[in-house]
């Protein structure tokens, strides 16, 4: 009585199951980081509010100022 291997030959085409989830997590990163980019650029593209900007002068004019 012979035992028959029933593994078969991986295809050109195929793909093992963890190169398959390489390729998904890869993809995966690859779609956060499009997003991520897209919502910096619009925050990096928003105007400074007055009220940051006058804040920022208090400090600056309260500051002590550095002798050339």
């Amino acid at each position: 009585m012979s035992v028959t291997d029933n593994r078969r030959a991986p295809v050109a085409n195929e793909e093992s199951p963890d190169r398959e989830n390489a390729r998904a997590i890869r993809a995966r990163q690859r779609a956060i980081g499009r997003e991520l980019r897209r919502m910096y650029d619009d925050v990096a593209q928003e105007a400074v509010p007055d009220d940051f900007l006058d804040l920022l002068k208090k400090i600056d004019e309260s500051s002590p100022k550095k002798a050339s």
